[in-house]
């Protein structure tokens, strides 16, 4: 009797695994962040990320279209956990010190993301510069000046201080470091490691609290 009947738990190319794990969309987004990190993210092939993940080069296809899609879908976990994050402290009453330990460390944690918005969203004609502006920054700027404003009225930072302008520089200073990062490592000999992560926390805030306060 011959053994080459078909079997039906066979996945079909290009579709997720027979299994069903809900994982697998997740594990290729770990892996490139993680690949990305080390190697940049023109370094880096859709196969080896596959690798790195466990599955097969069609399922990049399948889940994200391609190495762009694989890019959105970075920029929208990264970005989403990041403004809710913003969200919480904004609600919660809280002030500046928590607003920059939450982007700090989101920044911190995703080395690649700094590397990416330059290229694909700051850069002229940035393939992602619409979709960052509609789906991300345009929260942060509803956010992060209210957070100035608050402090504005606690009478904790100057009344003459602009909560647009305040926003601008918070952004500059929490956001720099980390896409002068390669330079940074070299020149100044720092490594970007949870001692430093929360000393320049420290750094940025009092530096930012001076200019401020009242």
């Amino acid at each position: 009797m011959s053994s080459s009947a078909p079997n039906s738990t066979r996945r079909q190319p290009g579709r997720p695994p027979a299994d069903g794990r809900p994982d697998s969309r997740d594990a290729l987004i770990d892996a490139a962040s993680r690949l990305f990190a080390a190697y940049g993210t023109d370094g880096v092939s859709l196969r080896r990320i596959a690798d790195e993940a466990g599955v097969t080069p069609a399922m990049v296809n399948y889940y994200f279209g391609g190495k762009k899609g694989l890019h959105e879908a970075m920029l929208q976990r990264t970005f989403a956990r990041i403004i809710e994050g913003v969200r919480s402290v904004a609600a919660r009453g809280k002030g500046l010190d928590d607003l920059l330990e939450v982007l700090l460390a989101g920044f911190a944690a995703e080395p690649w993301i700094a590397t990416l918005v330059l290229r694909e969203v700051l850069s002229e004609n940035g393939a992602f510069r619409e979709q960052f502006i509609r789906n991300y920054a345009v929260h942060m700027a509803d956010l992060l000046p209210e957070v100035m404003r608050r402090e504005i009225e606690a009478n904790r930072f100057r009344e003459d201080l602009d909560p647009r302008l305040a926003f601008l520089s918070f952004m500059g200073m929490t956001i720099m470091p980390f896409v002068a990062r390669p330079v940074v490592e070299r020149v100044l000999g720092i490594d970007y490691d949870e001692a430093f992560l929360e000393r320049f926390t420290q750094h940025t805030y009092k530096l930012f609290i001076e200019g401020a306060r009242a």
